[in-house]
């Protein structure tokens, strides 16, 4: 992928002889982070209440780091982007373009025979994805989480590591507290006990069999995730589902661009609402149908 960088319709190692070093293209894949939704936070309740009704999205900021035969040659290439504003990047190898501008230069090594940098650009408006019909048409194990009620294996999303992180139960809130210098310790209202928001990251895969179905995948997954309205993430291992929405998407990193095409990332949401519960035991069959009782409205609890 050396050679496959064009700007504004310029190829980058032909114009200007530089070429974008391995993993240079991680934060294109990125999608940009929620705007924060206003909320509130009662006291007498579990987690937050929020404004989803028109999530927005940040703009996002992207680092591309680049290696040139000698200085000149990269400073040629920030004085072209130095220019005007808004530039078109076109990557060939993934399928997409992106309208950036620079916005800071933050590394640059000079050596004898070569010059590296890193330049850092913002998309001040990033494009909104669309929900459609997608297909990974690739194996992936089965998924633990459903998202709506949608297995997120059928966005070919996998999520390889969460359990620490969302089994952990979170903060308490804080209630009303007294302190008085002629007593020890503190008066607590401790009649009751509810808990704070608490966000997850999940590390995930995207699998896809080709660029055209993980453009697809991307686009629908995250489509539903920033839809109006708090999603229900379903947890397969606690057998509950909570409220939560997407905050942001993280360390991308691309594993492949063949077939399949394999993207790595974190994915962080914001449970607006979690508390762990008492795990139910009802009395089943050796084929896993519950037994109920005579007036067949309930199950049999075996505590």
């Amino acid at each position: 992928m050396n050679n496959n960088l064009y700007i504004d319709d310029l190829n980058v190692l032909g114009r200007f002889g530089c070429r974008v070093t391995r993993g240079g293209y991680n934060d294109l894949l990125a999608f940009p982070a929620m705007k924060e939704p206003e909320r509130n936070d009662w006291p007498e309740e579990d987690g937050i209440e929020v404004d989803l009704s028109d999530p927005k999205l940040q703009p996002r900021e992207i680092a591309i780091s680049f290696l040139s035969d000698s200085n000149s040659q990269a400073s040629d290439l920030i004085a072209y982007l130095s220019d005007k504003g808004q530039h078109t990047f076109r990557v060939p190898s993934l399928g997409r373009e992106w309208q950036l501008r620079l916005a800071d230069h933050p590394v640059n090594r000079v050596y004898p025979s070569a010059t590296s940098f890193t330049l850092k650009f913002v998309e001040d408006l990033p494009v909104r994805p669309t929900a459609d019909v997608c297909d990974p048409d690739v194996w992936l194990p089965e998924s633990r989480y459903k998202l709506d009620g949608k297995p997120i294996g059928r966005y070919g999303v996998y999520v390889y590591e969460s359990r620490n992180a969302l089994l952990r139960n979170p903060a308490a809130k804080v209630n009303l507290q007294r302190k008085i210098a002629s007593i020890d310790g503190q008066i607590y209202d401790a009649e009751h006990l509810v808990f704070q928001p608490k966000e997850v990251t999940f590390k995930c895969f995207l699998k896809t069999i080709r660029k055209d179905a993980f453009w697809q995948c991307w686009d629908s997954f995250f489509a539903d995730l920033i839809a109006p309205g708090e999603r229900r993430l379903f947890v397969e291992e606690i057998g509950k589902s909570y409220p939560c929405y997407y905050k942001k998407m993280s360390n991308c990193k691309l594993l492949t661009l063949g077939e399949p095409m394999v993207m790595q990332f974190d994915l962080t949401l914001v449970f607006t609402s979690f508390r762990l519960f008492e795990t139910d035991y009802f009395l089943a069959t050796e084929d896993d149908m519950f037994i109920v009782t005579e007036d067949g409205l309930n199950f049999i609890d075996m505590k």
